[in-house]
């Protein structure tokens, strides 16, 4: 046997060990294969049911809602009263603190001043003297004993010595700090034993049951804003809540840097309001029709805003929305929805997008 007939064998050899091996290997899948299709198949071939999720619906329509433009700014009080000291001395009683709540009257602050003092028992005495003097002089002046000057210069030393004593009270009584009016103590700027300047301002208050909401409106928007006019408000720290409220004043002058206007909106007294503030009014400036939903229906996946509809099978679908301008409790679908949708209002803790639901009967 020559060579080249002992090579032809071997690669014959070879090629029928490979196929042998690879039948093997074919056999031996199948095998596996037909083994496991031959034991309980009830998970694969049988597919786990699930109960309809109960929910809440809403369809979608056109609803009328009013269009608007919107300015912002900071809750104050209308009724806001700074107290300063008239006199100089120092501050031997304080009676209030931040945050406290004074009634009209109410005694805030003594200041001790022995000059003040001194002047006003001086004053006190000379009207004394001079109405001892007064007394006398009409006495003997009924009886004919005296002269009409005399009567005259007594007359004239009384309301001299009145007018002193007046002086040295109302100088006296500058000593003395009351609550002019009702309200919260916002700030107090001086401590029990520290002197106090005159025009030094001590203690402010502020009147939290009369707010109102200074507001910045554009140029072109002042047209829409009027005194008396109706406008709703929502105050950044009372998320979800409106407030009916009144335009009081527009200040009728214009900034000439932003060419905008200052709109002061009466408040009326609701808990929870403070001065300081942030929220926002809304005017309106006519009507028109829009896709309203619950804010309820509003659903977050995946950083996308959407609801979930309900299709023709009866099955959630999840439906990426842009919304708009919320009224209340409802919100603008301005794109991803038409009329007629079933809109699942009812919220749920996991997705339920391709679930069948159970509607809930109105």
């Amino acid at each position: 046997m020559n060579m080249k007939t002992l090579t032809d064998k071997i690669r014959t050899m070879d090629k029928k060990i490979i196929y042998a091996v690879a039948m093997a290997a074919a056999f031996s899948v199948l095998g596996a294969g037909f083994a496991f299709l031959g034991k309980d198949t009830s998970y694969a071939s049988v597919p786990k049911t699930q109960e309809p999720v109960p929910v809440s619906t809403i369809t979608a329509l056109p609803r009328l809602v009013v269009n608007g433009v919107s300015a912002a700014g900071a809750l104050s009080s209308r009724n806001t009263s700074v107290l300063s000291s008239k006199v100089m001395g120092r501050v031997i009683e304080l009676t209030v603190n931040e945050g406290d709540y004074v009634t009209r009257g109410r005694l805030l602050v003594r200041i001790e001043s022995g000059e003040i003092n001194a002047q006003a028992y001086q004053a006190q005495a000379a009207y004394n003297n001079a109405k001892l003097q007064y007394d006398r002089i009409r006495s003997l002046f009924d009886e004919k004993a005296a002269t009409q000057m005399e009567m005259d210069q007594a007359t004239l030393g009384i309301e001299s010595a009145r007018a002193g004593l007046n002086a040295a009270k109302a100088m006296e009584s500058h000593a003395v700090i009351s609550a002019p009016i009702a309200g919260r103590i916002v700030e107090k700027r001086i401590n029990l034993g520290e002197m106090a300047l005159p025009g030094q301002p001590i203690v402010k208050i502020e009147d939290n049951g009369s707010l109102r909401l200074e507001v910045t409106v554009r140029e072109q928007d002042i047209r829409f804003v009027e005194p008396g006019k109706p406008v709703l408000v929502r105050i950044d720290a009372l998320p979800g809540r409106e407030i009916k409220a009144r335009v009081g004043q527009v200040v009728p002058a214009a900034d000439v840097r932003t060419h905008s206007f200052v709109a002061k909106i009466d408040i009326p007294a609701e808990k929870g309001l403070i001065t300081g503030m942030y929220g926002k009014a809304s005017f309106a400036t006519g009507t028109r029709e829009a896709l309203m939903i619950p804010r309820s229906a509003l659903v977050e996946m995946s950083g996308l805003t959407g609801v979930y509809l309900v299709t023709g099978d009866g099955s959630a679908l999840f439906q990426m929305i842009q919304s708009g301008e919320a009224q209340g409790d409802m919100v603008e679908a301005v794109t991803g929805l038409k009329a007629g949708d079933q809109v699942i209002t009812s919220r749920h803790e996991t997705s339920i997008d391709g679930r069948k639901v159970e509607v809930a009967q109105k």
